[in-house]
């Protein structure tokens, strides 16, 4: 990651983790924002924000800003050096990024931001869980129990704010949960065999729009983009895709090459916070009773989860993916 190291120099890595997960935080209330002011954002056009639109552009948008700062040409000579097995390893993690951004835009058509910002906790459960498999680590009784509080702040949500009923955009939001735990272990495994987090960030956006753009085609006809050039739809979603999701991404993995994990695990604990006030600010959500109930028992669990960080049997896990609900 000697790329994302020389990229911010003289910012201290706790600002640059900080900041990752403000701005990651900051996407499910943009988006819903967008959503709900399509029609005068997109000139008065009806639908030109619509899932397949930003899906596509934001995405595609992110791939370009990569490119042009560090480089097509470099970029794709890394990729074509690359051994068959890698270069699929990158297709079916760009293909997992984009059922990741599908299943999170869906929910949120039928849920809360704040709903969807405390059930995206789960992902990290998740990831710890698998990942003490797949790597090794051993996870402590008092991450257990951490995680324990979290899932069940998780089902007060599902279960206690929807009169017992699952909600289709909470279910969404909890699929999704899985799908970013795969793509988390992808993306350790794949950074391991020091793959550059350029390719990584450039694939991914590139492989999810083109999937996007062949998905609608197939479905809807190509007429159904035509509302994309709309207003001002495109510099939208460009200042989108480099702020938060090409700029997020650095400064996350420019974080994580310089501070040890249970450092990481500590700050990253805040996320939460970010994404509720954000989803007041942006969207005028104000936490109900479950919902604040279900926040303090979350917050609770991340905070005692944090405390309890193993190791691996050979080495300290570095690259601890923050589940923030992202659309990327």
């Amino acid at each position: 990651m000697n790329e994302m190291t020389a990229s911010f120099p003289n910012i201290n890595p706790r600002f640059q983790l900080i900041a990752s997960r403000a701005i990651a935080s900051l996407r499910p209330s943009l988006i819903s924002f967008l959503v709900a002011n399509r029609t005068r954002l997109g000139g008065n056009v009806a639908n030109p924000i619509s899932f397949c639109n930003v899906l596509f552009i934001g995405n595609f948008c992110a791939a370009l800003s990569v490119g042009f700062i560090f480089g097509f040409k470099g970029i794709i000579r890394d990729l074509l050096i690359l051994s068959p097995k890698f270069q699929i390893g990158l297709f079916i993690n760009g293909s997992l990024s984009a059922i990741l951004s599908g299943l999170i835009f869906l929910g949120l058509e039928y849920t809360t931001v704040t709903n969807a910002v405390l059930l995206g906790r789960l992902g990290p459960v998740l990831y710890a869980v698998a990942g003490s498999w797949v790597f090794g680590r051993k996870i402590t009784k008092a991450e257990w129990f951490g995680f324990s509080l979290i899932v069940i702040g998780i089902f007060t949500i599902v279960f206690k704010a929807n009169m017992y009923k699952i909600n289709l955009g909470d279910l969404l939001i909890i699929a999704s949960s899985f799908v970013y735990a795969i793509t988390s272990l992808m993306d350790q495994l794949m950074l391991s065999k020091d793959l550059t987090v350029r390719v990584i960030v450039f694939n991914r956006n590139l492989v999810s729009s083109l999937i996007f753009f062949v998905i609608a085609s197939s479905l809807f006809g190509f007429s159904h983009f035509m509302n994309a050039f709309s207003g001002k739809l495109w510099i939208i979603m460009l200042v989108y895709a480099l702020f938060t999701i090409v700029v997020e991404q650095f400064l996350w993995y420019s974080a994580l090459d310089k501070l040890e994990s249970s450092v990481v695990s500590r700050w990253t604990s805040i996320s939460p916070i970010f994404g509720v006030f954000y989803a007041y600010l942006l969207n005028g959500e104000r936490p109900n009773q479950t919902q604040l109930i279900a926040f303090v028992v979350t917050m609770v669990g991340v905070f005692i989860a944090g405390l309890g960080k193993g190791k691996s049997k050979k080495q300290e896990i570095m690259i601890q993916p923050e589940c923030t609900v992202s659309i990327n």
